[in-house]
This record gives C-alpha cells, sequence and structure tokens, in this order.
C-alpha cells in the first residue's frame, strides 16, 4: 500500500468517525429534549388559551361549551395564577398559586411527581393545597404535621388604600397535604389549589388567567391548535406545548445548532485529508492523464473524474460512521454505557438518546456537501493539467 491509499483510507476513516459523532451528539440532545418534554408533559397541559391583550379573561366570554363539543378533546381546566406570600411555620416566600378546578387532577397525572404526602386538593368542603418541592424546602412544609397550616396572601384587585396596606391583600389558611416534584423550574415556582378556595378568598369569580387543554391521544397537535384558534377568534392566543416553554426549547435548539456547527467546522479539517490525497494523485498520475488526453479524454471528463472519488470517499465513510453511530446509539438506550453522574434524586441514570431520520439525512448530506467542497481543487488542477496537455 502506497502512502496516498493509506491517506485515502485515513480520509475515509476521518468522514467515518466525524459522520459517527455528528449522529450521537444529535441524538443527544434528541434524548433530552423528549426527556425535559416527557418530565413537563404531566404538568404542562398539550395547549393554553390566553388573552390576546391583558392578564384575564372573562368567563362569560369564553366558549366553553363549544370547545366542548371538539372530538379530539380530553379535558379543559380553567386556571387562576398570580403571585402570593406564604407564610408557614415562621418562614415566608413569594410563589406563584396555580388555583384549578376539579378537572386538573382528572387529566393531568402528577401522582407519580408526589413525593410526600397525597394528590388531592378537596373533600367535601375542605381544601388543600399541593406544593413544589423548591417552595416545600424553603418553608420547611412537612404534610404530616396535622397542626401546621400554610398561611397565604393574596393582592386584591383594584386601588390600594394607603391608611390600611393590608387590605390590598386578602388572607386565607390551607393545609399542605402534599409535595411534588416534576422539574426544578416549577417546584420553585408553584402552588397548587383549588380554583373554588382562592374566588371565595377574593370575593371575585367573574375571571381566570388562562385555559389548559388537553387532547385525546391519536390527534395532530397542529391540527387541533388550529381549530382551536378558529373556534376562539382574534381575542384569545392558543399556545402549543412548545410554545409554553419557548425559551427553553430555543436554548436547547440553539445549543444542538452551535454543536453541530462547530462538529463540521472540525470535521471540515479532517476534511482536507481528501484534498491532500487527491492532489498527489493528480500529481502521481500526470503521465497517465496525459496520455488519455492524447486519446480523447477532456478536461471536463477528469474533473469529473477526481469529483467522483471524493464523492465516493465521502458517501463510504459517511454511510459507515452513520451505521456506528447508530449502532451505539441503540446500545446506549438498551444497555445505559455511559451513566450520568448527578447527586440526589434523578429521572434518569444515563444519557438519554433518540434517532431522527431528519438527523441521519442531515448528517448525510453534509458529508456529501463535504465530499464535494474538498474535490473541486484537485479537480480544478487535474482539468487544467489536460488543458495544458
Amino acid at each position: 500500500m502506497n502512502a496516498i491509499s493509506l491517506i485515502s483510507y485515513i480520509s475515509l476513516l476521518g468522514y467515518a468517525v466525524g459522520a459517527a459523532a455528528l449522529l450521537i451528539i444529535l441524538s443527544v440532545f434528541n434524548g433530552f429534549e423528549g426527556l425535559f418534554t416527557k418530565m413537563y408533559s404531566n404538568f404542562d397541559a398539550d395547549f393554553q388559551v390566553l388573552p390576546a391583550s391583558g392578564k384575564e379573561i372573562s368567563i362569560k366570554n369564553l366558549p366553553i361549551n363549544r370547545i366542548k363539543q371538539e372530538d379530539w378533546l380530553r379535558g379543559l381546566t380553567c386556571v387562576w395564577e398570580e403571585n402570593a406570600l406564604l407564610r408557614y411555620n415562621g418562614k415566608q416566600t413569594i410563589a406563584t398559586i396555580k388555583a384549578v378546578d376539579d378537572n386538573y387532577l382528572l387529566v393531568n397525572p402528577l401522582d407519580t411527581h408526589i413525593i410526600r404526602g397525597d394528590m388531592i386538593l378537596s373533600h367535601g368542603d375542605t381544601n388543600f393545597a399541593l406544593v413544589g418541592e423548591g417552595i416545600g424546602y424553603q418553608l420547611g412544609i412537612d404534610p404530616d404535621d396535622q397542626f401546621r397550616y400554610l398561611g397565604i396572601y393574596l393582592p386584591k384587585k383594584g386601588k390600594v388604600d394607603m391608611l390600611d396596606p393590608q387590605g390590598a391583600f386578602a388572607h386565607g389558611v390551607i393545609f399542605p397535604v402534599g409535595v411534588f416534584s416534576v422539574q426544578e423550574e416549577v417546584d420553585n415556582k408553584y402552588v397548587l389549589m383549588p380554583l373554588s378556595y382562592v374566588f371565595s378568598q377574593l370575593e371575585d369569580s367573574s375571571s381566570i388567567s388562562l385555559v389548559e387543554i388537553r387532547m385525546k391521544a391519536g390527534y395532530d397537535s397542529d391540527v387541533c391548535k388550529e381549530k382551536l384558534q378558529e373556534l376562539l377568534g382574534n381575542a384569545f392566543i392558543v399556545k402549543n406545548r412548545f410554545e409554553q416553554r419557548e425559551t427553553f426549547f430555543k436554548v436547547m435548539q440553539s445549543e444542538k445548532s452551535i454543536s453541530y456547527f462547530i462538529l463540521v467546522f472540525i470535521l471540515l479539517i479532517a476534511a482536507f485529508n481528501t484534498i491532500g490525497s487527491l492532489y498527489m494523485v493528480v500529481i502521481e498520475k500526470r503521465k497517465d492523464l496525459r496520455v488519455l488526453a492524447t486519446m480523447g479524454l477532456t478536461a471536463n471528463k477528469t474533473a469529473y473524474i477526481f469529483i467522483t472519488q471524493s464523492l465516493l470517499i465521502a458517501v463510504v465513510g459517511g454511510l459507515v460512521g452513520l451505521v456506528l453511530g447508530y449502532l451505539i446509539c441503540i446500545g446506549q438506550q438498551e444497555f445505559q454505557w455511559v451513566a450520568l453522574q448527578s447527586s440526589g434524586d434523578t429521572v434518569i441514570s444515563a444519557y438519554p438518546v433518540k434517532v431522527k431520520n431528519g438527523d441521519l439525512l442531515k448528517v448525510f448530506f453534509t458529508l456529501l456537501a463535504m465530499g464535494l467542497i474538498t474535490s473541486l481543487y484537485p479537480a480544478w488542477k487535474a482539468r487544467e493539467l489536460i488543458k495544458e496537455s
């Protein structure tokens, strides 16, 4: 084996390793995205209906009965959200009260997220609260302590009387029956309460903050969102699951794109081996090319030969890398070779991976483009050599 053949094989190996690395990195990001989506899915609804302007929705303006007639509808929950001051056992903190109606726990599977206490918001005339783990830790909440209640200070509507600032708040107490853990952002922010309890404290039941809607399995999210938006009109905004966490998922996509371009840049540097090996082939085969030129080989056909050779190296190396990367991803899914180092409770013990067909095509065409780019200079030199003959 001569040096040129060795360099060609090294180029092929570089494409294979690069393709495998690209596919694995993209699949890991897909795995984390799917993991976080699943984590949020038990708390976030499929759709949120928000007012197009302002912070509140008048209940009388909501076509709730028309929405309930949709065949794709699984459940609908009216929600009131507002920041409030919480006090418990001499400690206090600010949290977001998420007041929900009786349908909420029926269509939101939070039972797997209850880490202490029970999943219940009301029983008869008695109301209860479910507290996020972060809030529970700050206040030292113990659901087993039946003698301590959670004090709540809710801001009332209207102007504040400066002579009686406490009148600007509605004060109530409620027993924290359970602590849930979904994700740190949620756990440090939310406390769940019955909507009827909050309405009674505020002495106002005319408006809510948003409506959460879940759809039945088997229906297309985009189609359902379009139907819902058409039904509600321009006075409301419908957000799907990803739009509710738009910033989070945009960051995930940005990190994925940045990692992809960094690896492509590294792979492009490695692909310069192909330029070197093809250029040396041109130099080595000068005499043969001139002989072929006298036999009728044109400059364009000569260039085409070297472009084809470069593309073959990229395609073969890319396919080998894709197969290798795919097998590594499947192995990680099945055997969890690479573990996650974390402390405390965690929902996963190994890096999640998910291979998407779109990523397979993206990596393949990326390598194909690299093969074409790296062939241009050697093909041009070979073409010029034929022209000079």
